[in-house]
């Protein structure tokens, strides 16, 4: 019965798009975090695989001062981070990657916002008006290895950080990261 609930997972996760392989490695990363999905004694024996870093055309990327609404950053999250496997609530009520859910704007906010990351508790997820040292922001742009060097040290077979986020689907584009950086630097509001 087990299997079958696991196989139904899957099936869900990977319907709802997030199992898509990321499709570029963090700015920061080395292959031995390029493939770091969290589960040390998985990723033992898994080669890396170094893909090129792409990004989408900054098109429609917002000013850098554009007021932003966290009802546009919720939206995003609910898209690209909300599912059972991720950051949303699973049937049996798992789910919640890191202890951190977004699957609505009460609960997103004050998971976020002045909380320390569980994976590196010095540093908080969200500092209002300070997009450079939220953790959140090192996640989607991939940089926290080249920002917290001593805290995301690679020792053999851990990677403390984890890897750019979303995991299990394409990198946020420009337009995505901005969105979230101007909602910081706004001083995070929950309206």
């Amino acid at each position: 019965m087990n299997l079958l609930r696991w196989t139904l997972a899957a099936l869900t996760t990977a319907m709802l798009g997030c199992s898509d392989p990321p499709t570029s490695t963090p700015l920061d990363a080395s292959p031995d975090v390029a493939t770091d999905t969290g589960d040390d004694a998985a990723m033992e024996d898994t080669p890396a695989v170094d893909t090129p870093a792409v990004d989408a055309p900054a098109v429609d990327a917002p000013a850098v001062d554009a007021p932003v609404s966290f009802s546009e950053v919720q939206a995003l999250f609910t898209r690209t981070c909300a599912m059972p496997a991720c950051h949303g609530r699973g049937p049996n009520g798992g789910g919640g990657s890191g202890g951190l859910f977004l699957t609505d704007g009460v609960t997103s906010h004050s998971s976020m916002v002045d909380r320390p990351s569980d994976q590196v508790s010095s540093v908080r997820l969200v500092v209002p008006g300070d997009p450079d040292n939220s953790y959140l922001v090192m996640k989607v742009e991939g940089t926290m290895r080249s920002r917290l060097p001593m805290q995301c040290a690679v020792s053999p077979g851990r990677n403390p950080c984890g890897v750019q986020m979303p995991q299990l689907a394409a990198p946020l584009t420009t337009a995505e990261r901005t969105l979230i950086r101007n909602w910081i630097l706004a001083g995070a509001p929950m309206m």
